[in-house]
């Protein structure tokens, strides 16, 4: 008599078991994203864009990659260092995310950044521009798909006087670090290059009022003005009284693009900005496939079209999914995922994408003009500054 077969049945019973009655494989676990922004408070704007960006790479991706769904957990900061600190915990510890996007605000990062660096999870920054980040603060887990506060900012200054042809300016920056930090690059670039700066004017964060400010331009003694470190309502604010005490249209003025976002900025500046000129490492009006289709896919997504903002949340939000992509999913694997973020390498809106030994992307930055097609006002390229810049 022959002895029964049972543990060639008992593994045909557990494989049926995975399988399902259907006979079909069980879904694998979901991809969690952590993305940690400033959705409330001063920053939300700003957030509102990044996180829109990072949905619409999600969506270009079909919601899901290496056969696994993409499951976004956001966390709002509140642009506080403080709250900040606790968000991000929760994100790791509870919501066991396998990458965190994010944030805005630099000092969150700051706050931030020991923890993140002792849990060593993979983040991937989004507009927090602290040099010091993947700079003497950097780590292996650390990468910044944006830039650092002074890497548009001094090849820009090189140019505006060796291309633009402006010998003296003057310079129109927010008053607090972060503004007058990425105006001293500008400066700098500019006087390496041979410019002098005849006057640096420092406007409060938040300032009802921009005349005060404006009205110490002295057009008289400058070639141009650079609104170097001007962004969100006060670069509104700015850019109204330019038109309204008579500077623009007596002298020119170049700005840095994010005081003209398209999306966020320039729908309440409108027909103010025009012939703004700007420079940076996003420009809406970029003839190519790769940004026809980025700008196609954000309008539809959000209602909006994209500025600079939102060409950071979704380059953020497409790193973390091309280096899952590039390990088949498994991020689990965190010594590979992380060898995959550093190897990231694709043609994007801007054109090509990666980072730089210290795990900082390395950007192109165009000049860009404010321009009209029918009723459309929007920032066209006008040249390349600088290609695959570096951080200094």
């Amino acid at each position: 008599m022959k002895t029964p077969r049972v543990v060639p049945i008992v593994l045909a019973l557990a494989v049926l078991a995975w399988l399902g009655a259907d006979g079909a494989a069980q879904p694998r676990a979901p991809i969690k994203v952590g993305v940690f922004l400033s959705l409330t408070g001063p920053l939300a704007p700003l957030g509102a864009f990044n996180k829109s960006g990072v949905e619409v790479a999600v969506q270009e991706a079909g919601g899901q990659v290496g056969g696994r769904k993409i499951e976004l957990v956001y966390e709002d900061d509140e642009g506080k260092p403080d709250v900040g600190l606790s968000k991000i915990r929760k994100l790791v510890e509870q919501d066991k995310v396998a990458v965190v996007v994010g944030p805005v605000s630099s000092p969150v990062a700051l706050a931030a950044r020991e923890y993140m660096v002792g849990q060593g999870v993979p983040w991937v920054l989004t507009f927090a521009t602290a040099p010091s980040l993947t700079r003497e603060l950097g780590a292996p887990n650390i990468f910044r798909a944006s830039w650092s506060g002074e890497q548009a900012q001094y090849p820009s200054g090189v140019y505006v006087f060796q291309k633009l042809g402006y010998q003296r300016i003057a310079v129109v920056g927010l008053d607090y670090v972060a503004g007058r930090a990425e105006a001293k690059a500008f400066v700098d670039g500019f006087k390496a290059a041979g410019g002098k700066s005849v006057q640096e004017i420092w406007v409060p964060l938040g300032a009802p009022d921009a005349a005060p400010f404006v009205t110490q331009i002295q057009p008289g003694s400058v070639d141009a003005v650079v609104g170097a470190a001007i962004w969100g309502s006060d670069a509104v604010r700015v850019i109204r009284a330019f038109e309204e005490y008579g500077v623009k249209g007596r002298i020119p003025i170049v700005v840095i693009n994010t005081a003209v976002a398209d999306g966020s900025l320039l729908p309440s500046l409108g027909k103010t900005a025009l012939g703004l000129r700007s420079y940076g490492p996003y420009c809406f009006g970029l003839d190519t496939p790769e940004n026809r289709k980025f700008v196609d896919l954000f309008t539809k997504h959000a209602g909006k079209a994209p500025g600079i903002e939102a060409y950071i949340g979704y380059t953020a939000g497409r790193v973390a999914l091309e280096a899952a992509r590039s390990v088949g999913g498994n991020v689990e694997d965190r010594a590979a995922y992380l060898a995959a973020l550093r190897k990231v390498d694709y043609t994007g809106p801007t054109g090509r994408f990666r980072f730089d030994q210290n795990r900082n992307a390395l950007v192109n930055i165009f000049l860009q003009e404010v321009r009209q097609s029918g009723a459309d006002i929007f920032n066209a390229p006008i040249d390349l500054i600088g290609r695959e810049v570096a951080q200094r």
